[in-house]
């Protein structure tokens, strides 16, 4: 390994004035990758929040949430997940569980304390994988959008239309990838923000070779049963949904199963709900953050 433990600063991008200033670096993850992320506010704030982002889509997707919380005091880190982005494109391991130890890596390589950790569509998967292997003693408050997690083979005959939705796009995916590539992103959210573009966001999501983005997509839904996770959430938790979601009711019933959750549901946004709706997504997050810890709860769905 060529590299020390420590994160390698690459750049230091100073965005307008009316948002704070952003930076680039790599950490070392699991099996000696490099993790590429993306970091804002100030790095010995009482709190962090970690950002992981969905299938083959790059940290960038959180522009939003990066500029707003950094904003508000808290020290942001986006990463690029394992053969995404600009982090290692990597010939193993590009399961959430695997992932899930490259999470464990960035915690404790930015000495991550009093952490927010959010991950949507397969970052939810590397969420549950991650509680599953290292508990929450590293957390303060977890964040599920958008996704239920795996039932892994049972999804076969549980939601079967979304499995074989799901495989007929990998058909697509393996003949087509830049066409089904920039399909993809424009079915996931009703348009990006500035400096972001579909094309941008459509090139960034082909840095994942083909072959190594169908294996992740079968590992994340259809290999393992992360619903036994659910009972170690012991910390407050937040499922975020979209009000469009064909698996609305599989994140309600997710919900009934984690000890300590809330639910909210976002009307008008797909599935990159913090896109579509940036200010519901970001006062939501903000209230169940600066929130004690309760019981379940849900919130109707804002518009």
């Amino acid at each position: 390994m060529d590299f020390p433990s420590s994160f390698f600063f690459i750049a230091l991008a100073m965005a307008p004035s009316a948002h704070p200033p952003t930076s680039e670096a790599f950490t070392e993850g699991a099996d000696g990758v490099r993790i590429h992320y993306i970091e804002a506010g100030p790095a010995n704030a009482s709190r962090n929040v970690l950002f992981i982002p969905g299938w083959r889509v790059s940290a960038k997707v959180w522009t939003q949430q990066i500029d707003y919380f950094a904003a508000k005091g808290f020290h942001v880190i986006a990463m690029d997940p394992r053969s995404q982005g600009e982090s290692t494109i990597s010939a193993s391991g590009n399961t959430p569980e695997n992932r899930a130890q490259d999470v464990d890596r960035v915690i404790s390589n930015l000495k991550l304390t009093h952490l927010t950790l959010v991950g949507w569509s397969q970052g939810a998967q590397d969420v549950a994988a991650y509680v599953a292997q290292f508990g929450t003693v590293s957390v303060d408050k977890i964040v599920l959008v958008d996704s239920p997690v795996s039932a892994g083979p049972a999804d076969v005959t549980e939601t079967s239309g979304m499995v074989k939705q799901v495989l007929q796009g990998l058909g697509q995916y393996a003949r087509t990838p830049d066409a089904y590539s920039k399909g993809l992103i424009q079915a996931i959210m009703k348009a990006p923000p500035a400096p972001l573009t579909f094309d941008t966001l459509t090139t960034e999501s082909l840095k994942t070779p083909v072959d190594t983005g169908i294996s992740m997509l079968v590992s994340d839904i259809l290999t393992t049963d992360r619903r036994p996770s659910l009972k170690k959430f012991d910390k407050p938790t937040l499922v975020i949904a979209s009000g469009e979601s064909l698996l609305l009711d599989a994140q309600k019933a997710m919900v009934q199963a984690l000890p300590n959750a809330q639910f909210i549901a976002v009307d008008h946004a797909r599935h990159a709900v913090f896109v579509d709706a940036p200010d519901d997504f970001n006062r939501a997050l903000m209230r169940f953050i600066e929130s004690p810890a309760s019981g379940k709860s849900s919130a109707a769905p804002s518009s």
